[in-house]
């Protein structure tokens, strides 16, 4: 989740000496779209904080592949999910390319192969089943607070659906207008933010993930939605899709980071 400043310099005209500065070209997170996998996970008998800490930590020493952006976990928060105790990993890559690459030479390893072996009661992650999507960010996880320093998060994601004749460029298109609506409510505080992932196999369907740093702030957002956002942005969302009524819930953790690679999560698992 790179280039997340957004960047506007008008000319600028020095009267002494009449030099004008060229206008750097805008940039928008909108532009950026990353390669995303999602691997399904089961919890085992041994998850617990501790192990999980020593799981990641001896995990994050067998990265090698620089392409890998961040890691994030998911756990899921309510027995309503849709796919119950399933729990996931979020990895973002620099491209799919790099990502096949990556995971070729990690089934290779036989250190990697060895790390899963010893942590298999705590949690068992199916590499072979993960998903690909093509993902966006309209809001930088800063744009209404600071994230936690544990590395923990709280999500809610919606399965969704375009109408016949709709696609992603639709979908994208909406997020801009859906930014400005938020950008009028009260999230401060909440770090709320979102990303839309596209299934690559199944061009039909789409998730919408909303994200705050506690389920405190994930209730302040939803307050916020209410107010200045859905009589606003939901009629124009309800051309182009639909979303089940019911999110599964979620509480995670940064597993790993690019831009900051010694940052170890502190994990609360109960």
């Amino acid at each position: 989740m790179k280039n997340y400043l957004t960047l506007l310099i008008s000319f600028i005209f020095i009267a002494s000496c009449a030099v004008e500065e060229p206008m750097q070209q805008v940039t928008d997170i909108l532009d950026d779209e990353y390669f995303t996998e999602f691997m399904p996970c089961k919890a085992g008998q041994d998850f617990n904080a501790d192990n999980m800490t020593a799981m990641i930590s001896e995990w994050q020493k067998l990265l090698t592949a620089e392409e890998l952006l961040g890691v994030w976990g998911y756990a899921p928060a309510a027995d309503t999910n849709s796919i119950k105790d399933t729990g996931w990993w979020e990895l973002q890559w620099s491209s799919q390319e790099a990502a096949d690459m990556a995971w070729d030479q990690w089934i290779q390893n036989e250190k990697a192969s060895a790390w899963q072996e010893k942590y298999a009661s705590v949690l068992q992650c199916d590499g072979e089943a993960r998903n690909p999507f093509d993902a966006v960010i309209p809001i930088t996880p800063t744009a209404y607070g600071e994230m936690n320093d544990s590395g923990y998060f709280y999500s809610e994601v919606y399965i969704c659906e375009f109408n016949e004749g709709y696609s992603k460029n639709d979908a994208v298109e909406f997020l801009y207008g859906f930014r400005d609506a938020v950008a009028e409510g009260d999230y401060s505080g909440t770090t709320y933010h979102l990303l839309n992932y596209f299934f690559q196999e199944d061009p039909n369907s789409f998730l919408w993930g909303n994200f705050t740093n506690s389920k405190a702030s994930m209730d302040k957002a939803n307050i916020a939605f209410e107010q200045s956002v859905r009589d606003k942005m939901f009629p124009l969302f309800s051309e182009f899709a639909q979303c089940g009524d019911q999110p599964d819930l979620y509480n995670g953790y940064t597993l790993y980071w690019s831009e900051k690679k010694d940052f170890m999560p502190t994990f609360s698992i109960q």
